[in-house]
Order: C-alpha cells, then sequence, then structure tokens
C-alpha cells in the first residue's frame, strides 16, 4: 500500500538550487596576525542532494543528507570557485501517510565547509591559498513527497539553512573566528527516492 512505502530504508538523489547570503556580501573580510580572507559575493548555484534515510512508521522518518554545490564568488576585482558542501541529520514528519500525495516538515543539524579557491593571502610573502571555513548550522524545511508507486518518490521541497562559520583556515593560520560568520541560505530540492 501507498503507507507502507513509509516504513524502512530509502535512498534518494537529485539536485538543489542553493543560495549563501549573510555576511557573504563581497566587501568584508578576516584578518589575522599573518593571513586576509576574503568574503566574496556568492552567486546562487545548482547542486547535488543525496540523501539516505530509514521511515519509522507511516509519519516520522529519519535521514541523513549531504548537499554540495560549486559557485561563483565576486569581491572587488577577484573573481574565483566558491564550493559548499553540508552535512545533516535530519528528522522528517509526513502528513496524510496513507494517501500518494504527502505534505511534510523537516528538521536537521549538522556541519558546513566553504571552500574559497585563492581567497586568502599572507600578507608578508603574498602568498595566495585557498581558505576554508567551516561551522554549525541548523536547517527548517517544508515540501511534498508524491509517489509515482509504492517505491518511488519524487519530492519537491523548500529549506532554509541557518549556518555560522566558526572556523578559517587560511594560508598559514587557522582558529577560531571571533562572533562568527553568518553563511545562512535557502535550498530548493527537487529529489526522487527508491524506498525498499
Amino acid at each position: 500500500s501507498e503507507a507502507e512505502a513509509k516504513k524502512g530504508f530509502y535512498m534518494g538523489l537529485g539536485a538543489a538550487y542553493n543560495t549563501i547570503q549573510g555576511d557573504f556580501t563581497g566587501r568584508g573580510g578576516l584578518t589575522s596576525a599573518t593571513d586576509v580572507i576574503i568574503l566574496p559575493k556568492i552567486d546562487n548555484a545548482i547542486g547535488m542532494d543525496v540523501r539516505a534515510g530509514y521511515g519509522i512508521n507511516d509519519t516520522w522518518a529519519i535521514e541523513l543528507n549531504l548537499m554540495v554545490s560549486e559557485h561563483d564568488g565576486t569581491w572587488g576585482a577577484f573573481q574565483g570557485d566558491v564550493n559548499f558542501a553540508g552535512f545533516s541529520v535530519n528528522g522528517k514528519y509526513n502528513f496524510a501517510p496513507s494517501d500518494m500525495t504527502q505534505p511534510y516538515v523537516l528538521f536537521g543539524i549538522g556541519g558546513n565547509r566553504l571552500l574559497i579557491k585563492k581567497g586568502s593571502e599572507n600578507t608578508s610573502t603574498r602568498a595566495v591559498d585557498d581558505a576554508t571555513l567551516s561551522g554549525p548550522g541548523i536547517k527548517v524545511g517544508v515540501g511534498l513527497d508524491q509517489y509515482l508507486s509504492p517505491h518511488v518518490s519524487l519530492t519537491l521541497g523548500f529549506m532554509y539553512r541557518y549556518v555560522e562559520y566558526t572556523e578559517a583556515k587560511g594560508v598559514n593560520q587557522s582558529g577560531t573566528i571571533n562572533g562568527g560568520i553568518d553563511g545562512s541560505g535557502v535550498s530548493f530540492l527537487l529529489t526522487s527516492a527508491y524506498h525498499f
């Protein structure tokens, strides 16, 4: 039956349209005793959404979720690639579990990493290298699971990602960011899943 498709393991793969906003305006940066890290303005981009979950019953599921996307960044005359990756553990509640069309709400916690290609410079030697920011995040989402069969579903979803980057690594130094860096954004999801 349709409801039985919610129980047990499932795996999903799809596309995520991600935005990265907050402090990434193309005007700010981080400084240490030796390094500077830029905070570019980051264009929206389509990436990949991968998830594996377990339907505990007809309404509740827990899932592991990985989102990755490659963006263009701009900071003054600088233009370069910015790679985002976010991993989370999500709790998901489905309404109308006996129907083929099932609205849901989702809450997740996890970690995030942002790689800014050639985004750090040593102020003494002028050496340039990639910059890496990392930190925790919270996801809140809503969406719709449309079952095409008892084993195959298609998901349309919207997710708000609250992200605070708390650690930074530049050319020569790494450490904690005082006050953190806001890297929040939203995601629009189109994912298909197979329910075992």
